[in-house]
């Protein structure tokens, strides 16, 4: 089967066609800076050399229709069999399913849950729904890697009738990269139990047993948990109260302070990545180091927390972004975790590996990083679609 996985962002549009007898990419494009005269867009066949021309790039219609064009160089759209998505958030649907007007009004009904996520994604999929309209649209949601995680750990403290009629509980997200994880480490590593540290912009940190997720940080938005760039992560339900009464706060401007003012921009007074707020710790700013740290001690955190649900791990592993990159961010998490048998090595470490282990032999626990692969994931899981409801 040919795949197309959409990937879309607020000002950036990513695609790659599978071949998924054996995975391979036969066609990737991006699109970046969307609504500028100067937009970017590169693509490329079968990991030939890319192309990349600046151009200006109006809307969400132009970025699709420009990679569509070019995918007809050599493809032509009746071979895709489908359009994958990895989509977030909607009520009362979960798994793999075709994005019909119903699939899309749940979205809608969750809207104020995720709202920059879902509206990027229903903004995507109108336009393949114009472009394409013969080829299927599949998404799979972000919560169904999550689906098994116990009742005791997805409840929230309320009565328990607000869980009945509004679905108040904790879904996770970050579905497709964690699976990807726990998957990539059990072939590497044999490892059954797996803490997945996906550490970028948006970040979480997940409990993997036998392949499914038990807990993770994200609870029913994708705003809670760890600090992510601009969102707020955990944050006491009475200090928010608090707060809107002491700032005299509408719900809309709670909710713009705790998804676009929090996070390390919040606590580093203006930085959200953390390749600037490394350099700022460089030169000495203290409200870099602040959110550095912060970052990481939330992360730690969830590492023990997962370590006592698991009841011991057999890899720790960090992806993303910063948990690729930053050996610095890594050692500032698990650097000092020797009494628990987890043990850093140093040199591995510095040396950042772009797949491997970053922990000495003697460690009881394998600490790794390991590149994520979500588009991996959506193919797959379409492809495993189609071939149940072909």
């Amino acid at each position: 089967m040919k795949i197309l996985i959409a990937n879309p962002g607020s000002t950036s549009y990513k695609c790659k066609l599978y071949e998924t007898s054996d995975m391979s990419v036969l066609f990737q494009a991006t699109v970046e800076r969307i609504g500028d005269s100067e937009g970017i867009y590169s693509h490329s066949f079968n990991g030939s050399e890319q192309k990349k021309e600046i151009l200006e790039i109006q809307d969400y219609y132009k970025a699709v229709d420009l990679t569509l064009s070019s995918l007809k160089e050599k493809y032509s759209i009746e071979e895709i069999d489908a359009v994958g998505f990895k989509t977030v958030h909607a009520k009362g649907v979960s798994g793999c399913v075709e994005l019909t007007d119903d699939v899309l009004t749940a979205m809608e009904d969750y809207r104020s849950l995720a709202p920059v996520h879902t509206d990027v994604y229903i903004t995507a999929i109108s336009v393949f729904k114009k472009l394409i309209t013969s080829t299927p649209l599949v998404g799979l949601f972000e919560t169904h890697f999550h689906v098994n995680i116990p009742e005791e750990a997805y409840l929230y403290g309320i009565p328990y009738e607000y869980y009945e009629k509004h679905g108040i509980r904790k879904y996770g997200f970050h579905g497709a990269s964690h699976r990807y994880i726990g998957k990539r480490a059990k072939e590497l590593f044999g490892a059954d139990k797996v803490i997945s540290c996906h550490l970028g912009g948006s970040a979480s940190v997940c409990a993997i047993k036998d392949g499914w997720s038990i807990d993770v940080s994200m609870g029913m938005s994708p705003q809670s948990g760890l600090l992510n760039s601009n969102r707020v992560g955990d944050l006491d339900s009475y200090a928010l109260l608090y707060l809107m009464e002491k700032e005299n706060l509408s719900v809309d401007d709670a909710r713009e302070i705790l998804m676009s003012k929090s996070g390390l921009l919040g606590l580093s007074g203006g930085l959200s990545d953390f390749r600037d707020i490394e350099n700022k710790m460089n030169d000495g700013d203290e409200a870099a180091k602040r959110a550095f740290k912060t970052f990481a001690y939330y992360v730690k955190r969830y590492i023990g927390e997962y370590l006592a649900a698991l009841n011991g791990a057999d890899c720790i592993a960090f992806t993303a972004g910063a948990g690729q990159k930053s050996p610095r961010l890594r050692k500032e998490i698990v650097g000092d975790l020797n009494n628990l048998g987890i043990i850093l090595d140093d040199q591995k470490n510095s040396e950042n590996p772009v797949e491997g282990i970053i922990s000495t032999e003697d460690s009881k626990v394998i600490i790794a990083v390991i590149p994520t692969n979500e588009e991996f994931i959506v193919a797959k899981e379409v492809e495993k679609y189609l071939q149940l409801n072909g």
